[in-house]
């Protein structure tokens, strides 16, 4: 999806029958106003990464996406068919992740496409604005704010110590899956050290699991231990644009 969406998913059947209407009616007056649709895919996506290996030539490195991890957001070239048609639908294209959009030079996404009826499809209800819990609500949010980003600036850090280490030790910028094996071979031997060191990337734990690279969908927890915030990091569908995003304003570690 282009953007983080303001509100509330609600499935469209749901969403129907609280109206009292059909879904069909809801959808289509949903569109009429310009309002987005979603969808729910059970499929699998390809992200291209275009590495430039020199001034003239690129090396491509292919990734599948589980589809079914998130919702996508429909392009109008969709939502036509849904206004016009009769379910099922065949979707052949959805607004890819912003990393594509951003730099389509050097990503590209493609799915093979799927049928779907009213039951895959969400709208988005936007947030109620109440003004009394505005107040309370900032406040939260900043807190959570700081401290997401605390976590995300060391999570950087731990995979650009990999990603320097490997580029050191090898003389060539390494792959996504080569910082993520580094990262987990590091983990595992301290986790069954005897000895009370301190992982060579990880220098403040706030890695409690990760899963090696060969499982479907691999993805790290972590946790920090001021604040308590915690989260899921997944390999796929985070490492290779954010190895991108580093390579160009590398953080200080």
């Amino acid at each position: 999806m282009s953007e983080e969406p303001k509100g509330t998913f609600i499935s469209l059947t749901e969403f129907a029958e609280d109206c009292g209407n059909t879904p069909l009616n809801i959808l289509r007056k949903s569109i009429r106003l310009q309002r987005s649709a979603f969808v729910r895919l059970k499929g699998q996506g390809t992200l291209t990464i275009l590495d430039e290996v020199d001034y003239e030539t690129k090396q491509a490195t292919f990734m599948n996406l589980d589809m079914k991890n998130q919702l996508w957001e429909l392009p109008y070239s969709e939502l036509e068919k849904l206004m016009i048609d009769m379910p099922p639908w065949h979707i052949t294209s959805v607004v890819p992740p912003d990393i594509v959009q951003k730099d389509p030079e050097h990503f590209q996404f493609q799915f093979r496409g799927e049928s779907i009826n009213e039951n895959d499809l969400f709208l988005l209800v936007p947030a109620t604005d109440k003004t009394e819990n505005k107040k309370t609500a900032e406040t939260e949010h900043q807190a959570i704010k700081k401290t997401g980003q605390r976590a995300g600036n060391e999570l950087h850090k731990v995979f650009w110590r990999a990603f320097v280490a490997y580029r050191e030790e090898n003389n060539v910028n390494p792959e996504y899956k080569h910082v993520w094996e580094m990262i987990y071979d590091d983990f595992q031997y301290h986790s069954e050290s005897p000895y009370q060191e301190r992982p060579n990337y990880d220098i403040n734990e706030i890695i409690v699991t990760i899963d090696p690279v060969n499982v479907p969908s691999p993805s790290l927890n972590w946790k920090i231990a001021q604040g308590g915030k915690a989260g899921t990091f997944d390999l796929i569908q985070t490492l290779p644009s954010l190895l991108w995003r580093l390579k160009k304003n590398p953080p200080l570690i």
